[in-house]
């Protein structure tokens, strides 16, 4: 591990697309983004992830609310990419 990575620290790239199963052990979704905020000490931590259960893997952004981006794209994440999104807490996640 490098010595400028805190222990435990995790790469984003090894937690998206990866399943999220609930507390029955049921697959729910894959990871497709994950929400942090920094900490005391200003390092990220991460509070959240995002979690879709359709074919969508990486969603461009478009599957946060508040992304603003030409009208005809925001229709389309909001029918397609938002419907099957879930927000799971940190540390209710199940890898």
């Amino acid at each position: 591990m490098p010595a400028d990575r805190p222990a435990g620290a995790l790469r984003a790239g090894a937690v998206i697309g990866r399943p999220v199963r609930d507390a029955t052990g049921r697959v729910v979704g894959r990871v497709a983004d994950i929400e942090t905020r920094p900490d005391d000490t200003g390092r990220e931590q991460v509070t959240a992830l995002i979690v879709t259960a359709g074919h969508w893997g990486r969603l461009l952004g478009y599957e946060r609310h508040e992304t603003q981006g030409p009208w005809l794209l925001e229709r389309l994440a909001h029918l397609v990419l938002r419907r099957h999104l879930t927000r799971v807490p940190w540390p209710e996640a199940r890898l």
